[in-house]
């Protein structure tokens, strides 16, 4: 098996490919999601000419076609270490070939997600799809996943530490694609930290660390909202305070002209059609770390989300990003659009 290199789809993907002027570079990519049915034939051909002497490359933009084959849904909740749902990822063989000879092979593991500006072109994706941080989750109450690519080359662990009692658990990441729960089933009313490390010259090296901290919320209904984060990955945060739902209605109005001029007085001369509603809600985290400002950051850039497994679009375009030196106590509100109308018309 291939050692696939992680790329994203939603920022560019470039295969740069040099020659003399007039030669015809062409790019085959296979694309698939089973980890077990690569393609026989190519799913897209690309080619181009080096166009001249002095203009000598020829560049192929990859991730378009990557991200067609990327799908999500919804987050399911894990309670121990499974496999990431196949659509959630896709596979990507690339083939490069200069005048029909073959030049080169490139194995790719593509997910959803994005480089920011200044991470240049083609930016490195991290194995662990999640930044490091504390997140808080609602006391004994299991909540999100953490996803991580095994690049097959390395052993890769997962190490769980109890915030009370500093007990451990520890699991292999032995899956292409792992996810894993927040917190270990057993520490949901103390919460933990956890390690992902790998093996590097024999020793478990830290890779990325993470707090997770229960909340006890005993008076208002915690509101559990999945997104696609900036790698490609489900992350879950959790509004914990008062929320506020609106229900806007909607038509069209119309002045309808009277079938003769002896007209009936108790017909409405102004009807609206096509009526229709549309229901939001305004959410508040509740006080949170400083480190949220990057949750925010990309939640805003989010292009899937959910709440309490309901898809939502954002309202909210624009986010204060808080630092406690200006702000002792942090608090996020943000309001979503349930990404549907409320009476079915859709046949």
């Amino acid at each position: 098996m291939p050692t696939y290199t992680p790329i994203y789809t939603r920022s560019p993907r470039v295969i740069t490919m040099s020659g003399s002027s007039g030669d015809e570079m062409e790019v085959r990519m296979y694309l698939w999601n089973d980890p077990n049915s690569e393609p026989v034939s190519p799913t897209y051909t690309l080619s181009k000419p080096i166009p001249s002497s002095i203009v000598t490359q020829a560049e192929f933009d990859i991730a378009p076609f990557c991200d067609e084959y990327i799908n999500h849904i919804t987050f399911t909740e894990v309670t121990a270490l499974d496999t990431a749902e196949t659509d959630e990822y896709c596979y990507c063989t690339v083939r490069t070939y200069k005048n029909a000879v073959l030049q080169n092979t490139f194995y790719y593991i593509a997910f959803a997600g994005y480089g920011f500006f200044a991470d240049g072109q083609n930016p490195t994706v991290t194995p662990t799809l999640l930044d490091e941080g504390e997140y808080y989750y609602k006391e004994g109450v299991n909540s999100g996943g953490v996803f991580v690519y095994n690049d097959g080359t390395t052993g890769w662990t997962a190490t769980y530490t109890n915030l009370v009692t500093g007990a451990t658990q520890s699991a292999v990441l032995s899956n292409l694609v792992n996810v894993i729960p927040y917190v270990y089933p057993t520490y949901l009313s103390a919460g933990n930290t956890l390690e992902i490390k790998k093996t590097i010259g024999g020793t478990p090296t830290v890779q990325k660390t993470f707090t997770f901290t229960p909340i006890c919320e005993p008076k208002y209904t915690t509101i559990n909202c999945d997104f696609v984060n900036r790698y490609g990955a489900w992350q879950r945060l959790i509004f914990f305070k008062a929320s506020y739902q609106n229900y806007e209605a909607n038509g069209s109005e119309f002045n309808l002209m009277p079938e003769e001029s002896d007209y009936n007085t108790s017909q409405a001369r102004r009807q609206t059609f096509n009526r229709n509603a549309i229901k939001s809600i305004r959410c508040n985290t509740g006080f949170v770390p400083e480190s949220y400002k990057e949750v925010f950051k990309q939640l805003l850039l989010s292009e899937t989300i959910t709440l309490d497994n309901v898809p939502v679009k954002l309202r909210t375009q624009n986010v204060e990003l808080q630092e406690h030196i200006t702000k002792k106590l942090i608090n996020y509100q943000v309001e979503f659009e349930y990404a549907y109308n409320e009476r079915q018309y859709i046949l």
